[in-house]
This record gives structure tokens, sequence and C-alpha cells, in this order.
């Protein structure tokens, strides 16, 4: 399922129009970031969070975002989109970010153009656990470096894509990704938690992680319902260790793993949350309508 329509600088255009030529620094240098957000219900619950990420990853790569993008100007582009391309209330968003043509390594400029892209989402009605647990193993043959660049959503995904090509041509539905130090980083698209004990665990982003958004709401959501959680480091043994393991990103909310290697798991801590995220999405929608009256 994809999307007819796409916003690009503002402007409203078919999503196959040609936005760019070979010296875009995207496609040269990978010179960008993007982001992936959920709509819900027909709103951006935790679009905040996104744009607060969006600013921060800025500031590290050095791009001057345009003065005129804000949270609400974000909701208001995709509200306009979801519209266009006939979308209601479930859609993935995906906000792309790169700086402008010029220059070799070293840009000419640090403007930058944005391209808001809103596709519908499969789900009928919020944030909703898998049936049956994915399959998952290590990808061991690249390591992710640990850095001020490892947590932020670059255009340059060549790790990911080769771990997502060994995921396919091993038949997993995920790829567990090392950092340079051999520890447990995260999966291919997603944040990783394991649980022990009923004790959730998950790596610090010193460890090289994506400071994923639903990665933080999840730690608040356990945090409220008093379990115990340590962003810690991971060892590949700690998933044969662990009761339970589970993905999380901005638009699938919680998947729960069902087997690595010989092992089988469990999904009882990914229920509990996956409720309290769907129940926490309903009070702040609430919350809203309450002081928009």
């Amino acid at each position: 399922m994809t999307s007819k329509f796409i916003n690009f600088n503002n402007q409203i255009v078919a999503k196959e129009t040609p936005l760019f030529t070979v010296v875009n620094r995207s496609f040269c240098y990978g010179d960008g970031f993007f982001e992936s957000i959920r709509m819900t219900g027909g709103d951006m619950p935790f679009i905040k969070n996104h744009f607060e990420r969006i600013k921060e990853t800025a500031n590290i790569l050095e791009i001057n975002l345009p003065s005129d993008l804000t949270s609400e100007s974000i909701q208001e582009t995709v509200k306009v989109l979801a519209q266009k391309n006939a979308i209601e209330k479930e859609a993935r968003v995906r906000i792309n970010i790169y700086r402008n043509d010029g220059g070799l390594y070293a840009p000419e400029s640090n403007g930058c153009s944005v391209i808001v892209d809103v596709m519908p989402h499969t789900s009928s009605n919020g944030y909703e656990l898998n049936s049956k647990g994915l399959k998952v193993d290590l990808y061991q043959k690249i390591k992710k470096p640990c850095n001020v660049l490892s947590s932020i959503k670059s255009c340059n995904s060549l790790l990911y894509v080769l771990a997502g090509k060994f995921k396919r041509d091993n038949e997993l539905e995920e790829s567990v990704i090392l950092n340079d130090k051999h520890n447990v980083c995260e999966f291919t698209s997603s944040n990783l938690f394991i649980v022990i004990n009923g004790v959730l665990y998950t790596p610090a982003l010193a460890e090289g992680c994506i400071n994923g958004v639903m990665r933080k709401v999840i730690l608040d959501l356990a945090a409220k319902a008093r379990i115990y959680v340590y962003e810690t480091e991971l060892k590949p043994n700690d998933l044969i260790r662990a009761d339970e393991i589970f993905l999380t990103n901005a638009v699938q909310g919680i998947q729960w793993v069902g087997a690595y290697k010989s092992k089988r798991y469990f999904n009882k801590v990914s229920k509990t949350l996956i409720d309290a995220l769907n129940q926490h999405v309903i009070l702040e929608r609430e919350l809203l309508e309450n002081l928009e009256k």
C-alpha cells in the first residue's frame, strides 16, 4: 500500500514527480536523515517527541531547518496529505530531510529540503501486537560503531540494508545488530528489549542504538507500571537467558519475538505494555479534545 501524493517543500506534488538531479546530496553522500511517525486514530500522539528528535538530529548534522517547520506545521501537512491520499485514521508518515545541492564532501550551504509522505497503515485501530512471535537471529558480518551518529536515522542505511538482506535470505522476521564491542545493539528497524525474571533490560544509548521515540515511551510506561528497567550492556548470551524479547518502533509500537535459535519466548510483558500504550494514546487524545472545547 502506498500513496499518490507527497509534500515537497510545502508543495503537494504527485509521488512520481522528479524532485532532484544526480547532484542531490542525499543521493551522493547520504547527507540527510529521516523520521518515521505513526498516525493513529487520525492523530500523531508523539509528534512533539518526533520533532524534538528532528531538531536534535539537524543540530548534530549541522543542517538548518526551515523556520516554518514546527510540530504544528507537520501535523497540518500530514492532515492535508492524508485527505489528499484518501487516508482516514491509520497511517505511516515518513519525513525525509536532506542538505541542499552544492559542494562535494564539504557542502556549500546548510539549507535543506523536506519531503513528507503519508502512507496507509494496515492496522485498523491503534497499535496491535503480532499474533505470532517473530523469528530472529544475529547479523554478525558488520558491527555498528558507537559514536554521535549512531543514534540518528541517517540516509546512509547500508548496515540496515545488509542486515535486512540477511533477514530475507535466512527467512527471518528480524535481524539483531551487534555493536563494535560485540554487544547487542538493536534490531534492523527497531529498538530491542528483553525481560529476565520480570525485569526489563534494553541497550543504553551509549551502545550505539537509535534513540527511538517509542523506546522512550516504553521506558516511561514501564516505570509507571512499576516494572524495573535497566539501560545497560547486553551480550548475545543474554538473549538466550531472556524469558521474553520484544522490539519497539514508532510505527508498529511493540512486536514480540517467538524464537531465537532454539529458544522460545513468552509475551506477557509485551501484552501489558501494548495495552498501556494504547490506553496512553486514548487518554492523550481525550485530553487534547477537552482542551480544544
